[in-house]
């Protein structure tokens, strides 16, 4: 009988919560989805989400330089 550990379990439910909350999957399409299709959505999120902080920062600073 094969049990998840428990900290998988976790690490599994929050891999699940990111993606419901910010691409909107389905709770059913995530427990088929395979781990490497999951963490490939995880990084792309990610990575748009910090180049969305550097052009924010990028903005800030140039205000910043105006004045």
């Amino acid at each position: 009988f094969f049990v998840l550990s428990t900290a998988y379990r976790n690490a599994l439910l929050q891999e699940f919560y990111f993606l419901m909350r910010h691409l909107h999957i389905p709770y059913t399409d995530l427990l088929q989805m395979p781990t490497f299709e999951r963490r490939f959505y995880i990084n792309k999120v990610l990575e748009e989400f910090e180049k969305k902080n550097e052009a924010i920062e990028q903005a800030k600073n140039k205000s910043k330089n105006t004045y």
